[in-house]
């Protein structure tokens, strides 16, 4: 019988065995390098902890894979380093975020592969469904090529995912069109992410009428560079000014005179034929101002400032001469000269009473409006009665109700009426009916007594009113044993002055005049 080398027995077999898998799990377990299968990235990035690339960390395989029987996995030891795809993976709303969110299951070797070698790319997205519309471009317009073949993500990111050169897109779609393209750049720029989406909202799904400012007429046959002339980004043109003097300064026949708003005579359909309602404006045309030409109004086309006053246009019209104003509007409408009206009330001179039907050339005459005189006596001097004694103010007394009845208020005027005085006729007093040569001295109607006999003068209100004509004297008197002489003794003016006051007697209570007596 052979007999069998030592290592191949089968307790050998079983020793060799067991010891490689626990030299591999050793090895494995500290994260040595045992097996590799390729050479790490060595293209220099962002430093991270001191680190620019994968190749710098080779040999120490622990810092990104993970024993079997560890909690953790790669994704985990990814994120040590990587700290803000961690906190990218909790928004929904970033990059890695959606990523994961349509692909829940895919960890970050899905899409970062290592060991490809030195200068291989680290980000290789394969069936992979990339949220490509949540970064501000669509592919839903970008699927195939001019060919009609699938377009891949190196068409576009040539160099890598993260980099996109503007550049491709007029060299892709040059292939079509390149006239078109170049001349397309040189209106709008070359960045042509500032304005498509992918979407074609500003290609040819773009439709001005969805907008506010809605093309028609000569505007539809416009090019978009003759309004937004410059624009560079959607913000651009969105701002793009709206009226119309913004585009057609220079076309403005009317050199601004017409302001600035076109269409209030103009249509998108062309500058003729124009229309102009104005009715809109601050003159509006009504009666025989309707069919009146334009040019009668506005002379050498001058429309800015055409004064509106009436006497502007119709002082030759003016049958009055000028001699009732400049303001025909106050007798007259546009719907003619005839029939013509006058509102006095709405005059500095209102009519009333008798007033109203008086005929006007009663008043102005010679048709003279202006200037006509409105005191009283200037039409009423040869109806008073009174042949001027009460003045030119017929208004004191009468009113244009008519002249009765009439009314005076003598406490209106320098001798007011009291006592005896309210109930005598006019006549005592205005003989002959002076009524402004009237004295107000008492002794032009009192004469004076002759009992007075001069001493007491004419001012008959010392002692007297108009309420009470025998009145008591209060005023001096001669002294009479030593005292006033005012009522001696109880003795009135009478008992001493018989005859009047300028002689006296004792003799009613003496025996004789003398005083010594």
């Amino acid at each position: 019988m052979k007999k069998r080398i030592g290592c191949l027995t089968r307790s050998g077999l079983i020793s060799a065995l067991a010891t490689l898998v626990v030299m591999t799990g050793f090895f494995m377990a500290q994260g040595y390098e045992l097996f590799s299968p390729g050479e790490l990235n060595n293209q220099v990035g962002k430093s991270i902890g001191g680190v620019v690339s994968h190749a710098e960390i080779g040999g120490e395989c622990s810092l990104c894979h993970t024993a079997p029987w560890d909690k953790t996995n790669m994704a985990d030891q990814c994120v040590k380093c990587h700290v803000n795809i961690a906190n990218q993976r909790d928004d929904q709303n970033s990059l890695h975020g959606v990523i994961l969110r349509n692909n829940p299951k895919f960890g970050c070797r899905s899409c970062h592969q290592e060991h490809m070698g030195p200068l291989a790319p680290l980000t290789v997205i394969i069936s992979i469904n990339f949220p490509h519309d949540n970064f501000g471009f669509s592919l839903n317009k970008h699927k195939l090529d001019w060919d009609g073949k699938n377009l891949a993500c190196k068409d576009c990111h040539q160099s890598d995912f993260y980099h996109f050169d503007k550049g491709i897109c007029a060299t892709c779609h040059g292939q079509n069109d390149m006239q078109s393209i170049q001349k397309h750049i040189l209106d709008f720029g070359s960045d042509c992410l500032a304005c498509h989406d992918g979407l074609e909202t500003y290609g040819r799904a773009f439709n001005h009428d969805d907008l506010i400012f809605k093309l028609s007429g000569k505007h539809a046959e416009t090019l978009c560079i003759e309004c937004h002339f410059n624009a560079r980004t959607k913000l651009d043109l969105q701002n793009t000014s709206q009226d119309c003097f913004a585009c057609h300064l220079a076309d403005d026949a009317h050199t601004g005179r017409f302001g600035i708003t076109c269409s209030d005579c103009h249509t998108s359909a062309g500058w003729e034929p124009a229309k102009f309602d104005h009715n809109l404006s601050y003159f509006k045309l009504e009666g025989e101002h309707i069919n009146v030409e334009c040019e009668k109004c506005h002379v050498d086309d001058e429309y800015m400032g055409t004064p509106q006053d009436c006497v502007s246009c119709h002082s030759e019209d003016d049958e009055h001469k000028g001699a009732l104003g400049t303001d025909c509007g106050l007798c007259h409408s546009a719907k003619g000269w005839k029939p013509s009206t006058f509102d006095h009330a709405l005059s500095t001179y209102p009519l009333y009473g008798m007033h109203l039907p008086v005929p006007c050339e009663n008043c102005h005459i010679n048709k003279v409006f202006v200037g006509t005189p409105t005191e009283c006596n200037a039409c009423h001097a040869k109806n008073d009665k009174h042949n001027g004694l009460f003045g030119p103010n017929c208004i004191a007394c009468h009113n244009t109700g008519g002249w009765l009845p009439s009314t005076f208020n003598h406490a209106l005027n320098l001798f007011p009426l009291t006592g005896a005085h309210v109930n005598l006729a006019c006549t005592r007093c205005h003989s002959n009916f002076n009524f402004q040569s009237a004295s107000p001295a008492c002794i032009s109607c009192h004469g004076e007594p002759v009992y007075h006999a001069g001493v007491f003068g004419t001012d008959c209100a010392k002692c007297h009113s108009t309420s009470n004509w025998s009145a008591s004297y209060n005023g001096s008197h001669p002294i009479i044993d030593e005292e006033n002489g005012i009522n001696h003794e109880g003795a009135s003016c009478k008992d001493c002055h018989t005859q009047n006051l300028s002689s006296a007697t004792c003799l009613k209570c003496h025996d004789s005049n003398n005083p010594e007596d």
